[in-house]
């Protein structure tokens, strides 16, 4: 009996948390509320007026479960979007959706894409990090949003204002807007710059969605997040927690035998934590690998360069689609009779479609003008999935037998 009554308590609290919200949309209070940081706000034009007028007209005239699907309407009317309001608008209702969706992130989804078409928004970095919070910790999802959120946070000027997610609750309540949104209260800005230099969130922030907490999402095998990290924890004075990325920087050129860059890194950790234990025991096993190193002679290392110049094949460049298959382990048919510059070419590609900047002159024009080809100067090879990888090294092998 005991178990029926909590059971029932959690589907009633369930219940009542997309019932109280429902009947008191107050889409005109709200969205002006949303929009009064901005310098023209007393400066409505007619587009603006009438774009409230719908706001308010709809709610006059339509059912409380009908005004979600006619928000829908009114968010992809091309005229309406002229208006300076139907960025606030979207963001009340991707809140809103979160509420009354019964469907994941399918409804929530659909309003962030449509303020990801604004990119200057300041509602984006909130929807964004609201977003992350309906999604499993350490789902892929999540690592792939702290990265659209880390990227959009660089992209911006720093004195640029950004608007405190609106929303509090948990799964099993179900989320709801935060007391401050519901009441209409002037909802707190921060400017982006917080981001970039605090590792204490700025109050109003839940404290696992600062910006090092992203950078710390996306960090794994990732030297140049790690170096960013090191450096804000320095700026803030944590010492112990730059001395612990500065370890896991250490295991990366560890991993790849580069023990004389691990050994200066280590040297740092221990240098700002003492109690660094772990850092301490493997400066040691370090420091017996550069002694091997400095008793043997040293093995001469591989000369590859992966972009020498050899001219890109002519009919390579009218090719719009992958050279290489994306989700397979090529094959000897696959590289049979290739010459050394198509196979050069087809290894590069791989490292292209994850957007890697080229030093090449040629590699850089030819793949700058593929469609598919999008730069991104954080481009890590951690990136490559395990079949990118095995792909690299098969075509390396024939690329070095061919002529």
């Amino acid at each position: 009996m005991k178990k029926v009554s909590i059971a029932l308590l959690v589907v009633l609290s369930i219940t009542m948390a997309g019932v109280s919200y429902a009947a008191d949309w107050n889409l005109v209070k709200n969205v002006k509320r949303l929009e009064r940081v901005a310098p023209d706000y007393q400066d409505d034009k007619e587009i603006d007026r009438k774009f409230l007028d719908v706001l308010d007209l709809t709610e006059k005239t339509k059912k409380d479960a009908e005004v979600y699907d006619e928000s829908k309407r009114i968010a992809a009317m091309p005229a309406l979007g002229q208006s300076k309001y139907m960025d606030s608008f979207r963001y009340y209702m991707f809140v809103r959706s979160i509420g009354v969706s019964r469907s994941g992130t399918a409804e929530p989804d659909y309003w962030l894409g449509l303020l990801k078409t604004n990119e200057k928004s300041p509602h984006l970095l909130a929807a964004l990090l609201v977003r992350m919070r309906l999604l499993p910790k350490n789902s892929t999802d999540i690592r792939r949003d702290a990265q659209l959120a880390v990227n959009w946070i660089k992209a911006q000027k720093p004195d640029m204002k950004v608007r405190a997610p609106e929303y509090a609750g948990n799964m099993l309540l179900g989320y709801r807007p935060r007391t401050d949104f519901a009441e209409g209260e002037v909802l707190k800005l921060y400017k982006l710059s917080y981001y970039k230099e605090t590792v204490t969130p700025p109050a109003g922030f839940l404290d696992d969605d600062t910006y090092v907490s992203l950078l710390n999402r996306i960090k794994d095998g990732r030297e140049e997040v790690m170096a960013e990290m090191t450096a804000i924890y320095r700026k803030m004075g944590k010492r112990k927690e730059a001395s612990g990325i500065l370890y896991q920087h250490a295991m990366l050129k560890a991993a790849v035998k580069d023990f004389k860059q691990a050994k200066t890194l280590l040297d740092d950790a221990v240098k700002l934590n003492a109690e660094n234990t772990e850092a301490k025991k493997e400066r040691d096993r370090i420091k017996l690998e550069l002694t091997y190193q400095s008793l043997a002679p040293a093995a001469p290392a591989p000369q590859v360069n992966t972009e020498d110049e050899l001219g890109i094949p002519e009919h390579f460049k009218s090719v719009e689609s992958y050279l290489t298959p994306v989700d397979r382990i090529v094959t000897e048919t696959d590289l049979q009779g290739r010459s050394k510059a198509e196979l050069r070419v087809m290894r590069n590609e791989v490292y292209a479609r994850h957007g890697r900047v080229f030093q090449s002159p040629e590699l850089h024009d030819y793949f700058t003008k593929k469609s598919w080809y999008s730069q991104n100067p954080s481009y890590a090879d951690s990136l490559l999935s395990s079949v990118d990888k095995e792909n690299v090294r098969v075509i390396q092998e024939s690329e070095n037998k061919a002529h």
